[in-house]
C-alpha cells in the first residue's frame, strides 16, 4: 500500500515483504492483498486483530521474544506444542522469534516498521518508550504507518497500569455483574474470552477505517482500542436502557434480554424469542395453548404481567412433554424464532453451519489433525482464503531476516541469541 523509499535506517531489501503491488478487486486477490502487518502483540485480543487481517490477504509477520514464544501457544488444549486458541489466533501469518530487548532486536523491528503499514502492539502504557518502539519511534522510520495499541484499561488513568486478562475486565466492565445469580447474587463471567475478542473486532475494524483515511490523505496514525472501553460500550447499548434515558421511570428493565431463558423439553434444552404479536401467537398455536386476546399485543403483554406469566407457565410445560425434534418442527411451521442448545462439540454437525464448508479439515505438521472454522465473512469479488496452518515458533525466521539483510545476517543474528 505504501510507496517504497529508503527510510532513515535505510532502503528497504526487496525482500523482506511479499509482494506489495497495489490491486484493486478483480476477483483474484483477496481485499487486503498487498497490506503489510507487523505483529508485536502476545496473548489474545491484538493478535486475533491482525489474525483476522491475515485471513484476509495482509501479509502479517509476527514477532515473538525467544524461549517459548508468545503466551497464547500453552494455553488450553495443545497437541505437538501446537494449542489450539494460538491457531486460531495466528493462522495465515508468518513468524520470527526475535529479542526485541536488544539493540540489534530492536533495530530489525524498526526495519520491519519502516516497510509497514499498520504495527500491532499490546505493550502495557511506557512499555513501548522503554524498548524504542512507540509510536514517537516508529514513526521516526515509517510516518505513514498506522500504530493499533491495544491496552486493557486505557493509554492513561488511575488504572492504566495495571494488568489485565478477559476474566479482569469482565469483571470491571459489568459484564460478570450483568450475568449474576438471580437468587444468590453471585457474578458469573461468559466462559469465553468474549472482552478479548469484542476487542480485536474493534481494533481490525480501527486499522481499516485507519487504512482508508491514509487512502484519503491523512497520513498515518496511533490507534488507542482499551478493552475496558470496548468491553463497556458494548454492554451499555441494550443492557443499560434505563442508565441511558435519564428520565425514564418506567417499569421495564435495563435489559430486555434478560427474560430470555432456556426452556426445557423431554430430551433437552431450547431458546425461544418470540417478540412480535405474530410470533407470540404463532407459539400459543404451535404449542395448542389458548390465545388470550388480552395479550394479543405486546402493550397487552405489558399491561396484563401476571397473565402473560401464567400462559408461559403453560407454554413451558407443554414443552416439556415435547422432544426437542417435535418442538422444533411445530415452531418453524409457525415462524417462531427458536434454537435447540447446540453443545461445542455438535457444531459441526449443525445442518446450517455444515452447509457450504464452514468447517475445514486438514493436517498440521506438528498438531496432526485439526478442524477449524472458515473466515466467516464472504467477499464475492475478492475472496479471502487461509491457506496457512498457525506457524511454529520461528518457522519463518530465516525467510524474514534474510529479506531483511541478506542470507549471510542469519548465522550471526542466531549466535548472538538475537533470533532463534
Amino acid at each position: 500500500m505504501r510507496g517504497e523509499s529508503a527510510q532513515s535506517i535505510g532502503a528497504e531489501p526487496a525482500g523482506a515483504w511479499r509482494s506489495c503491488e497495489r490491486r484493486r478487486a478483480t476477483g483474484d486477490a483477496a481485499p487486503l492483498a498487498g497490506v503489510r502487518v507487523l505483529d508485536l502483540a502476545t496473548a489474545l485480543a491484538a493478535p486475533l486483530a491482525a489474525g483476522i487481517l491475515a485471513e484476509q490477504g495482509a501479509d502479517v509477520i509476527k514477532i515473538e521474544p525467544p524461549g517459548g514464544g508468545d503466551v497464547l501457544r500453552h494455553v488450553g488444549p495443545a497437541v505437538g506444542g501446537v494449542s489450539g486458541i494460538y491457531q486460531m489466533t495466528n493462522r495465515a501469518k508468518r513468524a520470527a522469534t526475535v529479542d526485541i530487548t536488544t539493540g540489534e532486536g530492536r533495530a530489525i523491528a524498526l526495519q520491519l516498521a519502516a516497510g509497514a503499514d499498520v504495527v500491532f502492539q499490546n505493550f502495557r502504557p511506557g512499555v513501548a518508550e522503554r524498548l524504542g518502539v512507540s509510536y514517537q519511534h516508529l514513526r521516526e522510520v515509517n510516518p505513514d504507518v498506522i500504530v493499533v495499541a491495544v491496552t486493557g484499561f486505557g493509554p492513561s488513568g488511575p488504572y492504566s497500569d495495571r494488568p489485565a486478562y478477559d476474566g479482569i475486565i469482565q469483571a470491571a466492565s459489568g459484564f460478570a455483574a450483568l450475568e449474576a445469580d438471580v437468587e444468590t447474587g453471585e457474578p458469573h463471567s461468559l466462559r469465553h474470552t468474549v472482552s478479548d475478542k469484542l476487542t480485536a473486532l474493534h481494533a481490525v475494524q480501527a486499522a481499516t477505517a485507519a487504512l482508508l483515511a491514509r487512502e484519503r490523505g491523512a497520513g498515518g496514525q496511533l490507534v488507542e482500542v482499551a478493552m475496558l472501553e470496548v468491553s463497556a460500550s458494548f454492554l451499555w447499548i441494550d443492557a443499560a436502557g434505563r442508565e441511558t434515558l435519564l428520565d425514564y421511570d418506567g417499569p421495564q428493565r435495563s435489559d430486555p434480554a434478560a427474560h430470555v431463558k432456556p426452556m426445557a423439553c423431554a430430551d433437552g434444552w431450547m431458546y425461544i424469542v418470540a417478540l412480535s404479536d405474530d410470533q407470540y401467537v404463532g407459539l400459543c398455536e404451535a404449542l395448542d395453548v389458548e390465545v388470550d386476546q388480552r395479550l394479543a399485543t405486546m402493550a397487552g403483554r405489558h399491561q396484563n404481567r401476571g397473565l402473560a406469566r401464567d400462559v408461559w407457565r403453560e407454554i413451558r410445560a407443554r414443552l416439556a412433554a415435547l422432544p426437542t425434534s417435535e418442538a422444533c418442527a411445530r415452531l418453524e411451521a409457525h415462524d417462531v424464532p427458536h434454537s435447540p442448545a447446540v453443545a461445542v462439540p455438535d457444531l459441526p454437525q449443525h445442518p446450517q453451519l455444515s452447509h457450504g464448508g464452514f468447517f475445514c479439515d486438514s493436517v498440521h505438521p506438528a498438531a496432526g489433525r485439526m478442524r477449524q472454522t472458515r473466515p466467516p465473512v464472504r467477499f464475492s469479488g475478492t475472496p479471502a482464503e487461509w491457506g496457512r496452518h498457525g506457524p511454529e515458533p520461528g518457522r519463518d525466521t530465516d525467510e524474514i531476516i534474510a529479506g531483511l539483510r541478506g542470507p549471510d545476517a542469519v548465522a550471526a543474528l542466531r549466535a548472538s541469541g538475537v533470533i532463534s
